[in-house]
C-alpha cells in the first residue's frame, strides 16, 4: 500500500477476528518504529511484542480496570492478536516525543500490511508498574503506551477530518 493511502485510510480498530499475525509482519511493524526519528538519534527505545493469549488477556484486563466500561468484557480488543509495548528511557528529555514518533510509524506500517491497530495508553495509566512486571521491563524504564494489533472484524471509513484550508497557514498564523 502506498504511504499516503495508509495515512488517509488508517483508522482505530478495537475489535479483531483473532487471526494470528505472522512474526515477519510484526517484525516489519517494529522495524518501522525503529526507523523513526529520535532526539539526537539516541534511539533510547525498546519494543516488546506480546502474542501469548494469557499475557494479552492479563494486560487487557488491567488496562480496563477503573474505567466506566470494562474494555475487554465489552468486546473492545476482543480477538487482539498482538500488543506492542513502547518502552523508553527517561534519561532522554524527549522520550515521549521519540516514543510517539515510533508509534505513528508502527501504526502506519500495520495499516500498510493490512492489519488494524489501536494506540492504547501504557505509562499514562495507573497500571504501568503492573504492565512492566508482566513484561519484565526494567524498573528504570517507562512504558509510554501499547499498540493493540489484529485483523479487523471490519474496516470503518476514516473519520471526517478538517479540510487542509482550515488548518494550513503560510508564513504566519
Amino acid at each position: 500500500m502506498d504511504l499516503f493511502d495508509a495515512i488517509h485510510s488508517r483508522v482505530t480498530i478495537r475489535t479483531f477476528t483473532g487471526k494470528k499475525i505472522p512474526k515477519n509482519d510484526l517484525e516489519k511493524i517494529v522495524d518501522a518504529g525503529r526507523a523513526a526519528p529520535s532526539a539526537v538519534n539516541r534511539q533510547l527505545w525498546d519494543f516488546v511484542i506480546v502474542t501469548e493469549k494469557k499475557t494479552l488477556d492479563d494486560i487487557l484486563h488491567h488496562f480496563s480496570a477503573g474505567r466506566k466500561y470494562n474494555t475487554h468484557e465489552d468486546g473492545k480488543f476482543d480477538g487482539c492478536s498482538a500488543i506492542i509495548a513502547v518502552v523508553l528511557s527517561e534519561t532522554n528529555e524527549y522520550w515521549k516525543e521519540d516514543g510517539s514518533s515510533a508509534t505513528v510509524n508502527m501504526l502506519l506500517a500495520a495499516r500498510a500490511l493490512g492489519w488494524g491497530s489501536c494506540w492504547i495508553e501504557g505509562g499514562l495509566r495507573p497500571h504501568e508498574d503492573h504492565f512492566k512486571e508482566i513484561l519484565d521491563v526494567p524498573r528504570e524504564k517507562r512504558m509510554l503506551l501499547m499498540i493493540a494489533l489484529g485483523e479487523p472484524v471490519k474496516w470503518s471509513p476514516p473519520p471526517q477530518k478538517k479540510s487542509l484550508s482550515e488548518i494550513l497557514h503560510w508564513e504566519k498564523y
